[in-house]
């Protein structure tokens, strides 16, 4: 297979959302902008969700519209037909619409039963095509649910397989409350490809519990290449009780690259837009390699030893 990644950050939307303090609109167009700089492939750049749930995207439509130079690199979280008609109308081409593993869950997420959920996208797909839209799909909860427990993988499969048949174009599989361990990425990828095309499956992980970045490489040696993270680690889902961050980008990006991968992005300026995300944030972030920096195996010239006495 191509060792090529498609990366995908989230930083801006999954990454802030669960921010408490109110974040700057210039700050996120700088986290934009500075993500698409260092060369990540894509990014998502917020999201057209109710700002009665998800207060801190309700500039929306203002940080899509200093990034419009960029937009065939940008995808914008929808969820529902609503959300789609507003990014349409800001010249978005890729939208992501979230589906979960459990009908409690997406309950709790869109207000709906996954069967609602799915006879709705059919309903976005067309509609996207129509305006030359590519929808993607993020499966949530596809390894764990905070109220149902463990999720059956075969429930996760049957889901993607008709997902797939209703006309998306990538379905994540996304460990949203990062329960996930390395064996069971590799176990539902491998069924998963059984039912969709192994090239159209990503995956979302969350660090929760330390597991994150070894999960991204274990889906990789299984084959997937695309993935999603957020530059730092910055993250954690309203919805989900006690979820953290997204795997840290620049950290899984070195793990992959470690591999043989190659995915187009700059990590020292991916480092540097993390340490601005932290000033403006006013926290230190979960990501490793931001703080550490990049190794670069070079000799240090040691001083010489004074003269005793």
């Amino acid at each position: 297979m191509s060792a090529a990644v498609l990366w995908t950050d989230v930083a801006p939307r999954d990454g802030l959302q669960n921010i408490a303090a109110t974040v700057a609109t210039d700050a996120k167009v700088r986290l934009v902008r500075g993500l698409l700089d260092a060369g990540v492939p894509r990014v998502e750049a917020t999201a057209f969700v109710s700002p009665r749930w998800v207060p801190q995207l309700a500039d929306a439509a203002a940080v899509l519209d200093a990034c419009g130079e960029a937009m065939q690199r940008i995808r914008v979280l929808i969820p529902n037909a609503k959300g789609l008609e507003l990014a349409l109308e800001r010249g978005v081409r890729n939208v992501l619409v979230t589906i979960a593993a459990t009908d409690t869950f997406n309950r709790r997420n869109v207000n709906r039963s996954v069967a609602e959920s799915l006879a709705e996208l059919e309903r976005i797909v067309d509609t996207a095509s129509d305006a030359g839209c590519a929808v993607d799909v993020a499966l949530s909860v596809c390894f764990g649910c905070p109220y149902e427990g463990r999720v059956d993988r075969s429930r996760v499969v049957d889901l993607c397989a008709e997902i797939v048949q209703r006309g998306a174009a990538e379905v994540g599989l996304a460990d949203t409350i990062g329960v996930a361990t390395p064996s069971d990425v590799t176990g539902l990828v491998t069924r998963a490809a059984q039912a969709m095309p192994l090239e159209r499956i990503s995956l979302h992980v969350h660090d929760t519990r330390g597991l994150g970045v070894a999960n991204v490489v274990a889906a990789y040696q299984a084959g997937v290449r695309r993935f999603d993270g957020s530059a730092g680690g910055v993250g954690g889902c309203p919805f989900a009780p006690r979820a953290t961050g997204n795997v840290c980008s620049e950290d899984a990006l070195q793990a992959l690259a470690s591999l043989g991968a190659s995915h187009g992005v700059d990590l020292d300026s991916l480092c540097r837009v993390s340490e601005t995300l932290a000033s403006d944030l006013g926290q230190d972030l979960p990501g490793k390699l931001y703080r550490a920096g990049i190794w670069k195996a070079e000799p240090v010239a040691v001083p010489a030893e004074s003269e005793a006495g």
